[in-house]
């Protein structure tokens, strides 16, 4: 397991090519003192045991999903537990060591070759992820090809703090989303989605986290230009989200002070025709661009 940095004049990242993970993302606070905004684990041996992808990227599957998945019209079986198959099980590419393929000042990209048939999938994937540091963002970048058609949805399981020394409901959050997926007490989306009006979801205004649990889809809204607005008075540091995914999973740990945003496409998919597609057939490239952009704001 290694460890590598990137940096430019506003943030310096940390990386381990397993798991592809973001272990560290420093931010200088209202008073100029450097912040580390990314809840990981203290050392890099730590993550072999983390059951909480913590900073992992997730694929090739991110998401929950019933067995079988249908790809064509026809069943897949695949890896599950009680019929469900979290973050693509065993098979999943955030407890896999990734290939190092450009490492430059500001830029790192890891690959990932995953074989057909892992956790039930078809299709052999390879795949890269591109961090890069442009002035106050952190840019993430996914590219995968498949030899066979399969399904596959990646994103980044990082979890954020932006006062590390805080409680995450001291922090507000805004997500420009009038829609979450309805979820089965397995937490797999039904296919239908809910208003957030009048619910706890409701986070179209700014408002404060407090006592707000979150692990729910947010589905959203094509005009905005962010994902989701996090921030934190007692630094004065702002994330803003942005992404050209169609939503994005918002994620608050029980046990520990974090947020984690998921962006990618809904959960379950290959089960529910009318949600965006996840298929990519042989030849095809699938992409994904996400950015975090960091900021000093003024409460005044």
């Amino acid at each position: 397991m290694q460890v590598f940095t990137i940096e430019n004049e506003q943030l310096k990242a940390e990386f381990l090519d397993y798991g592809a993970i973001l272990h560290q993302l420093w931010v200088h606070d209202k008073n100029g003192i450097p912040t580390n905004v990314i809840m990981g684990l203290e050392k890099p041996e730590d993550y072999l045991h983390d059951t909480w992808s913590r900073g992992a990227v997730i694929g090739r599957f991110a998401g929950r999903l019933e067995n079988p998945i249908h790809l064509h019209s026809k069943p897949v079986a695949i890896e599950h537990s009680e019929g469900v198959l979290l973050h693509s099980g065993s098979s999943g590419w955030g407890n896999k060591t990734w290939d190092l393929v450009v490492h430059h000042k500001d830029r790192i990209c890891f690959r990932y070759i995953c074989l057909a048939g892992a956790s039930g999938f078809p299709g052999r994937v390879e795949a890269t992820i591109l961090y890069r540091l442009d002035g106050n963002k952190l840019h993430l970048e996914y590219r995968a090809e498949t030899d066979a058609d399969t399904h596959i949805n990646l994103t980044n399981h990082a979890y954020f703090n932006l006062n590390p020394k805080g409680r995450i409901n001291m922090h507000t959050l805004s997500i420009p989303a009038e829609e979450v997926l309805e979820l089965k007490p397995t937490l797999v989306p039904t296919g239908i989605k809910k208003m957030v009006e009048q619910t706890s979801f409701d986070f179209r205004t700014q408002k404060q986290i407090n006592e707000i649990r979150l692990d729910d889809y947010f589905v959203l809204n094509k005009n905005a230009e962010e994902a989701a607005v996090l921030f934190s008075p007692e630094t004065g540091i702002e994330m803003k989200t942005i992404t050209d995914q169609p939503g994005i999973v918002v994620f608050t740990p029980p046990h520990f002070e974090a947020i984690c945003f998921e962006t990618q496409k809904f959960s379950n998919t290959p089960n529910i025709p009318s949600f965006p597609s996840t298929l990519i057939e042989s030849g095809e490239t699938y992409q994904h661009n996400t950015h975090f952009k960091f900021s000093l704001k003024n409460e005044e």
